[in-house]
């Protein structure tokens, strides 16, 4: 076999795309409500009727129930990511994943090298030959004949793919606060990033180009307002998983327990892939994928200031 090989400068090839979404999500989120109300079980759905509107508020502020919500399924092209990425989103209860497959042809050998290893010259050296080992190794039991699903055990867990992910914005917006934790997550937290930006990208585009009506553009953007890393509504930093706390300090330790795992956690956040990332982010002056705070967060660290908000 040849050896294509490409590695990726951390999570610089990732990317998302939106594939489908219920564009008709308010006349359906309609159809249900009203079937609660028995004075409204025979009012037909129209974007002008007060009734209508004051229901798909209702829904969207969770002053009704949320089954409507989990109607509103969306669907992501995510590719180039890495198989530690794929485990991590892959734990979420409902939702659906069409992955690509290793199993029925070779694999192409891409490899994602975290930004904070590529950047060291030595250490992006030493990975490289780390990958090139692995890669021939595959190669040469795909050429001896072992299947590909066996030689496959012997590739690392940088090797990139690419998947379709379909989940509803409930659910979507409830992994959301843990996966954007600067202090919990890295590849993931890029992924859902991606994914909230392309998601209110297309539903602009749709919206004036009348593809949508008025309430399915408020339901979706209305709701995908409110993700964010979980703290950030009070404004508190969180975490309490002790490798690194609350080190990335977007916001104050929410109590002692925050400030003790910060204070003993186990890792410097400066030497992690994700503070390079985001450093990227700001230097590429990519801030639409930041949050509220976090252009600030930055500007912080690049005066030397690390452990105040």
């Amino acid at each position: 076999m040849k050896n294509l090989a490409h590695y990726s400068a951390g999570y610089s090839d990732v990317d998302v795309s939106i594939v489908d979404y219920d564009k008709n999500i308010a006349r359906h989120a309609w159809n249900c409500y009203r079937m609660t109300w028995r004075e409204l079980q025979d009012v037909e759905y129209d974007v002008n009727d007060k009734r209508v509107r004051e229901a798909i508020r209702n829904i969207i502020a969770f002053k009704a129930l949320p089954m409507p919500r989990e109607q509103a399924l969306m669907t992501f092209r995510i590719e180039n990511v890495s198989r530690v990425c794929l485990a991590q989103i892959t734990r979420q209860r409902k939702a659906a994943f069409n992955v690509e497959s290793q199993m029925p042809q070779p694999v192409g050998h891409n490899v994602i090298i975290p930004l904070n290893i590529w950047q060291d010259e030595n250490l992006r050296k030493e990975a490289i030959e780390l990958c090139e080992a692995s890669q021939n190794f595959y190669n040469k039991l795909v050429d001896m004949g072992i299947p590909y699903q066996d030689a496959r055990y012997m590739l690392i867990h940088g090797q990139t793919t690419s998947f379709v992910y379909v989940v509803d914005i409930n659910t979507f917006c409830g992994s959301f606060g843990m996966r954007c934790e600067n202090n919990l997550s890295d590849e993931i937290n890029l992924v859902y990033r991606l994914c909230l930006h392309r998601m209110l990208e297309q539903l602009e585009e749709d919206y004036e180009s009348g593809d949508i009506d008025e309430l399915t553009y408020l339901f979706y953007k209305d709701i995908l307002a409110g993700c964010d890393c979980q703290g950030a509504k009070q404004r508190k930093g969180m975490n309490t998983d002790k490798v690194f706390g609350n080190s990335f300090m977007r916001f104050n330790d929410a109590n002692e327990e925050v400030t003790a795992a910060t204070v003993n956690c186990t890792c410097d956040f400066k030497k992690s892939a994700w503070y390079a990332e985001l450093m990227r982010m700001y230097d590429n002056e990519e801030f639409e994928l930041l949050f509220p705070g976090e252009k600030e967060m930055i500007e912080r660290w690049k005066a030397g200031i690390f452990n105040e908000t």
